[in-house]
């Protein structure tokens, strides 16, 4: 398996057991939404619970999925500038910025877990649930994002994204 097999094989899982919570999650606000809009539209039934059931997976899937854009190396950027300097700066400034989107990644896990705690004892309208679980997509959200941050800083992606292409297995 190699030096750092362990290492490689606990990211592996981790980018796979992300990708598939952000694949179900899109599969349950799919079908949620089309249950809402074939219930109100076909049967002149609304259901209550959907549009705030959708919502709340679609966050879920944000958090998350901002994980995977992370691990794979698609997380929003802007590189117009740094495009244009030296490789050197590029490495440097790529370091740089990793160590800041840590350090804010803590805080968002820290600040999310006192939110969660301390603000999620009401609970949601429709679905009656506690908002502690709502809240908490926040901190696990910057924690799996924390995960995979440190990941990419010793081991490529296990999951490519091609703009040209459907997404691939790396293999080695």
């Amino acid at each position: 398996m190699g030096p750092n097999g362990p290492i490689r094989a606990l990211d592996r899982f981790f980018q796979l057991v992300f990708s598939n919570l952000v694949v179900l999650a899109l599969l349950l606000m799919v079908i949620v939404v089309l249950t809402l809009v074939i219930g109100r539209s076909v049967f002149g039934v609304a259901f209550f619970w959907g549009e705030e059931l959708a919502r709340y997976t679609m966050i879920y899937m944000a958090f998350i999925g901002g994980a995977v854009a992370l691990r794979a190396d698609q997380h929003p950027r802007l590189t117009v500038f740094t495009s244009m300097m030296p490789e050197s700066v590029q490495k440097w400034l790529g370091r740089f910025l990793s160590v800041c989107m840590a350090v804010t990644l803590v805080v968002l896990l820290w600040q999310g877990i006192d939110v969660a705690v301390h603000d999620g004892r009401m609970k949601t309208p429709a679905l009656r649930i506690s908002y502690f679980w709502i809240y908490l997509a926040v901190p696990l959200g910057a924690g799996a994002m924390l995960l995979m941050l440190l990941f990419k800083q010793f081991l490529p992606p296990a999951v490519r994204v091609d703009e040209q292409e459907d997404v691939k297995e790396v293999t080695e």
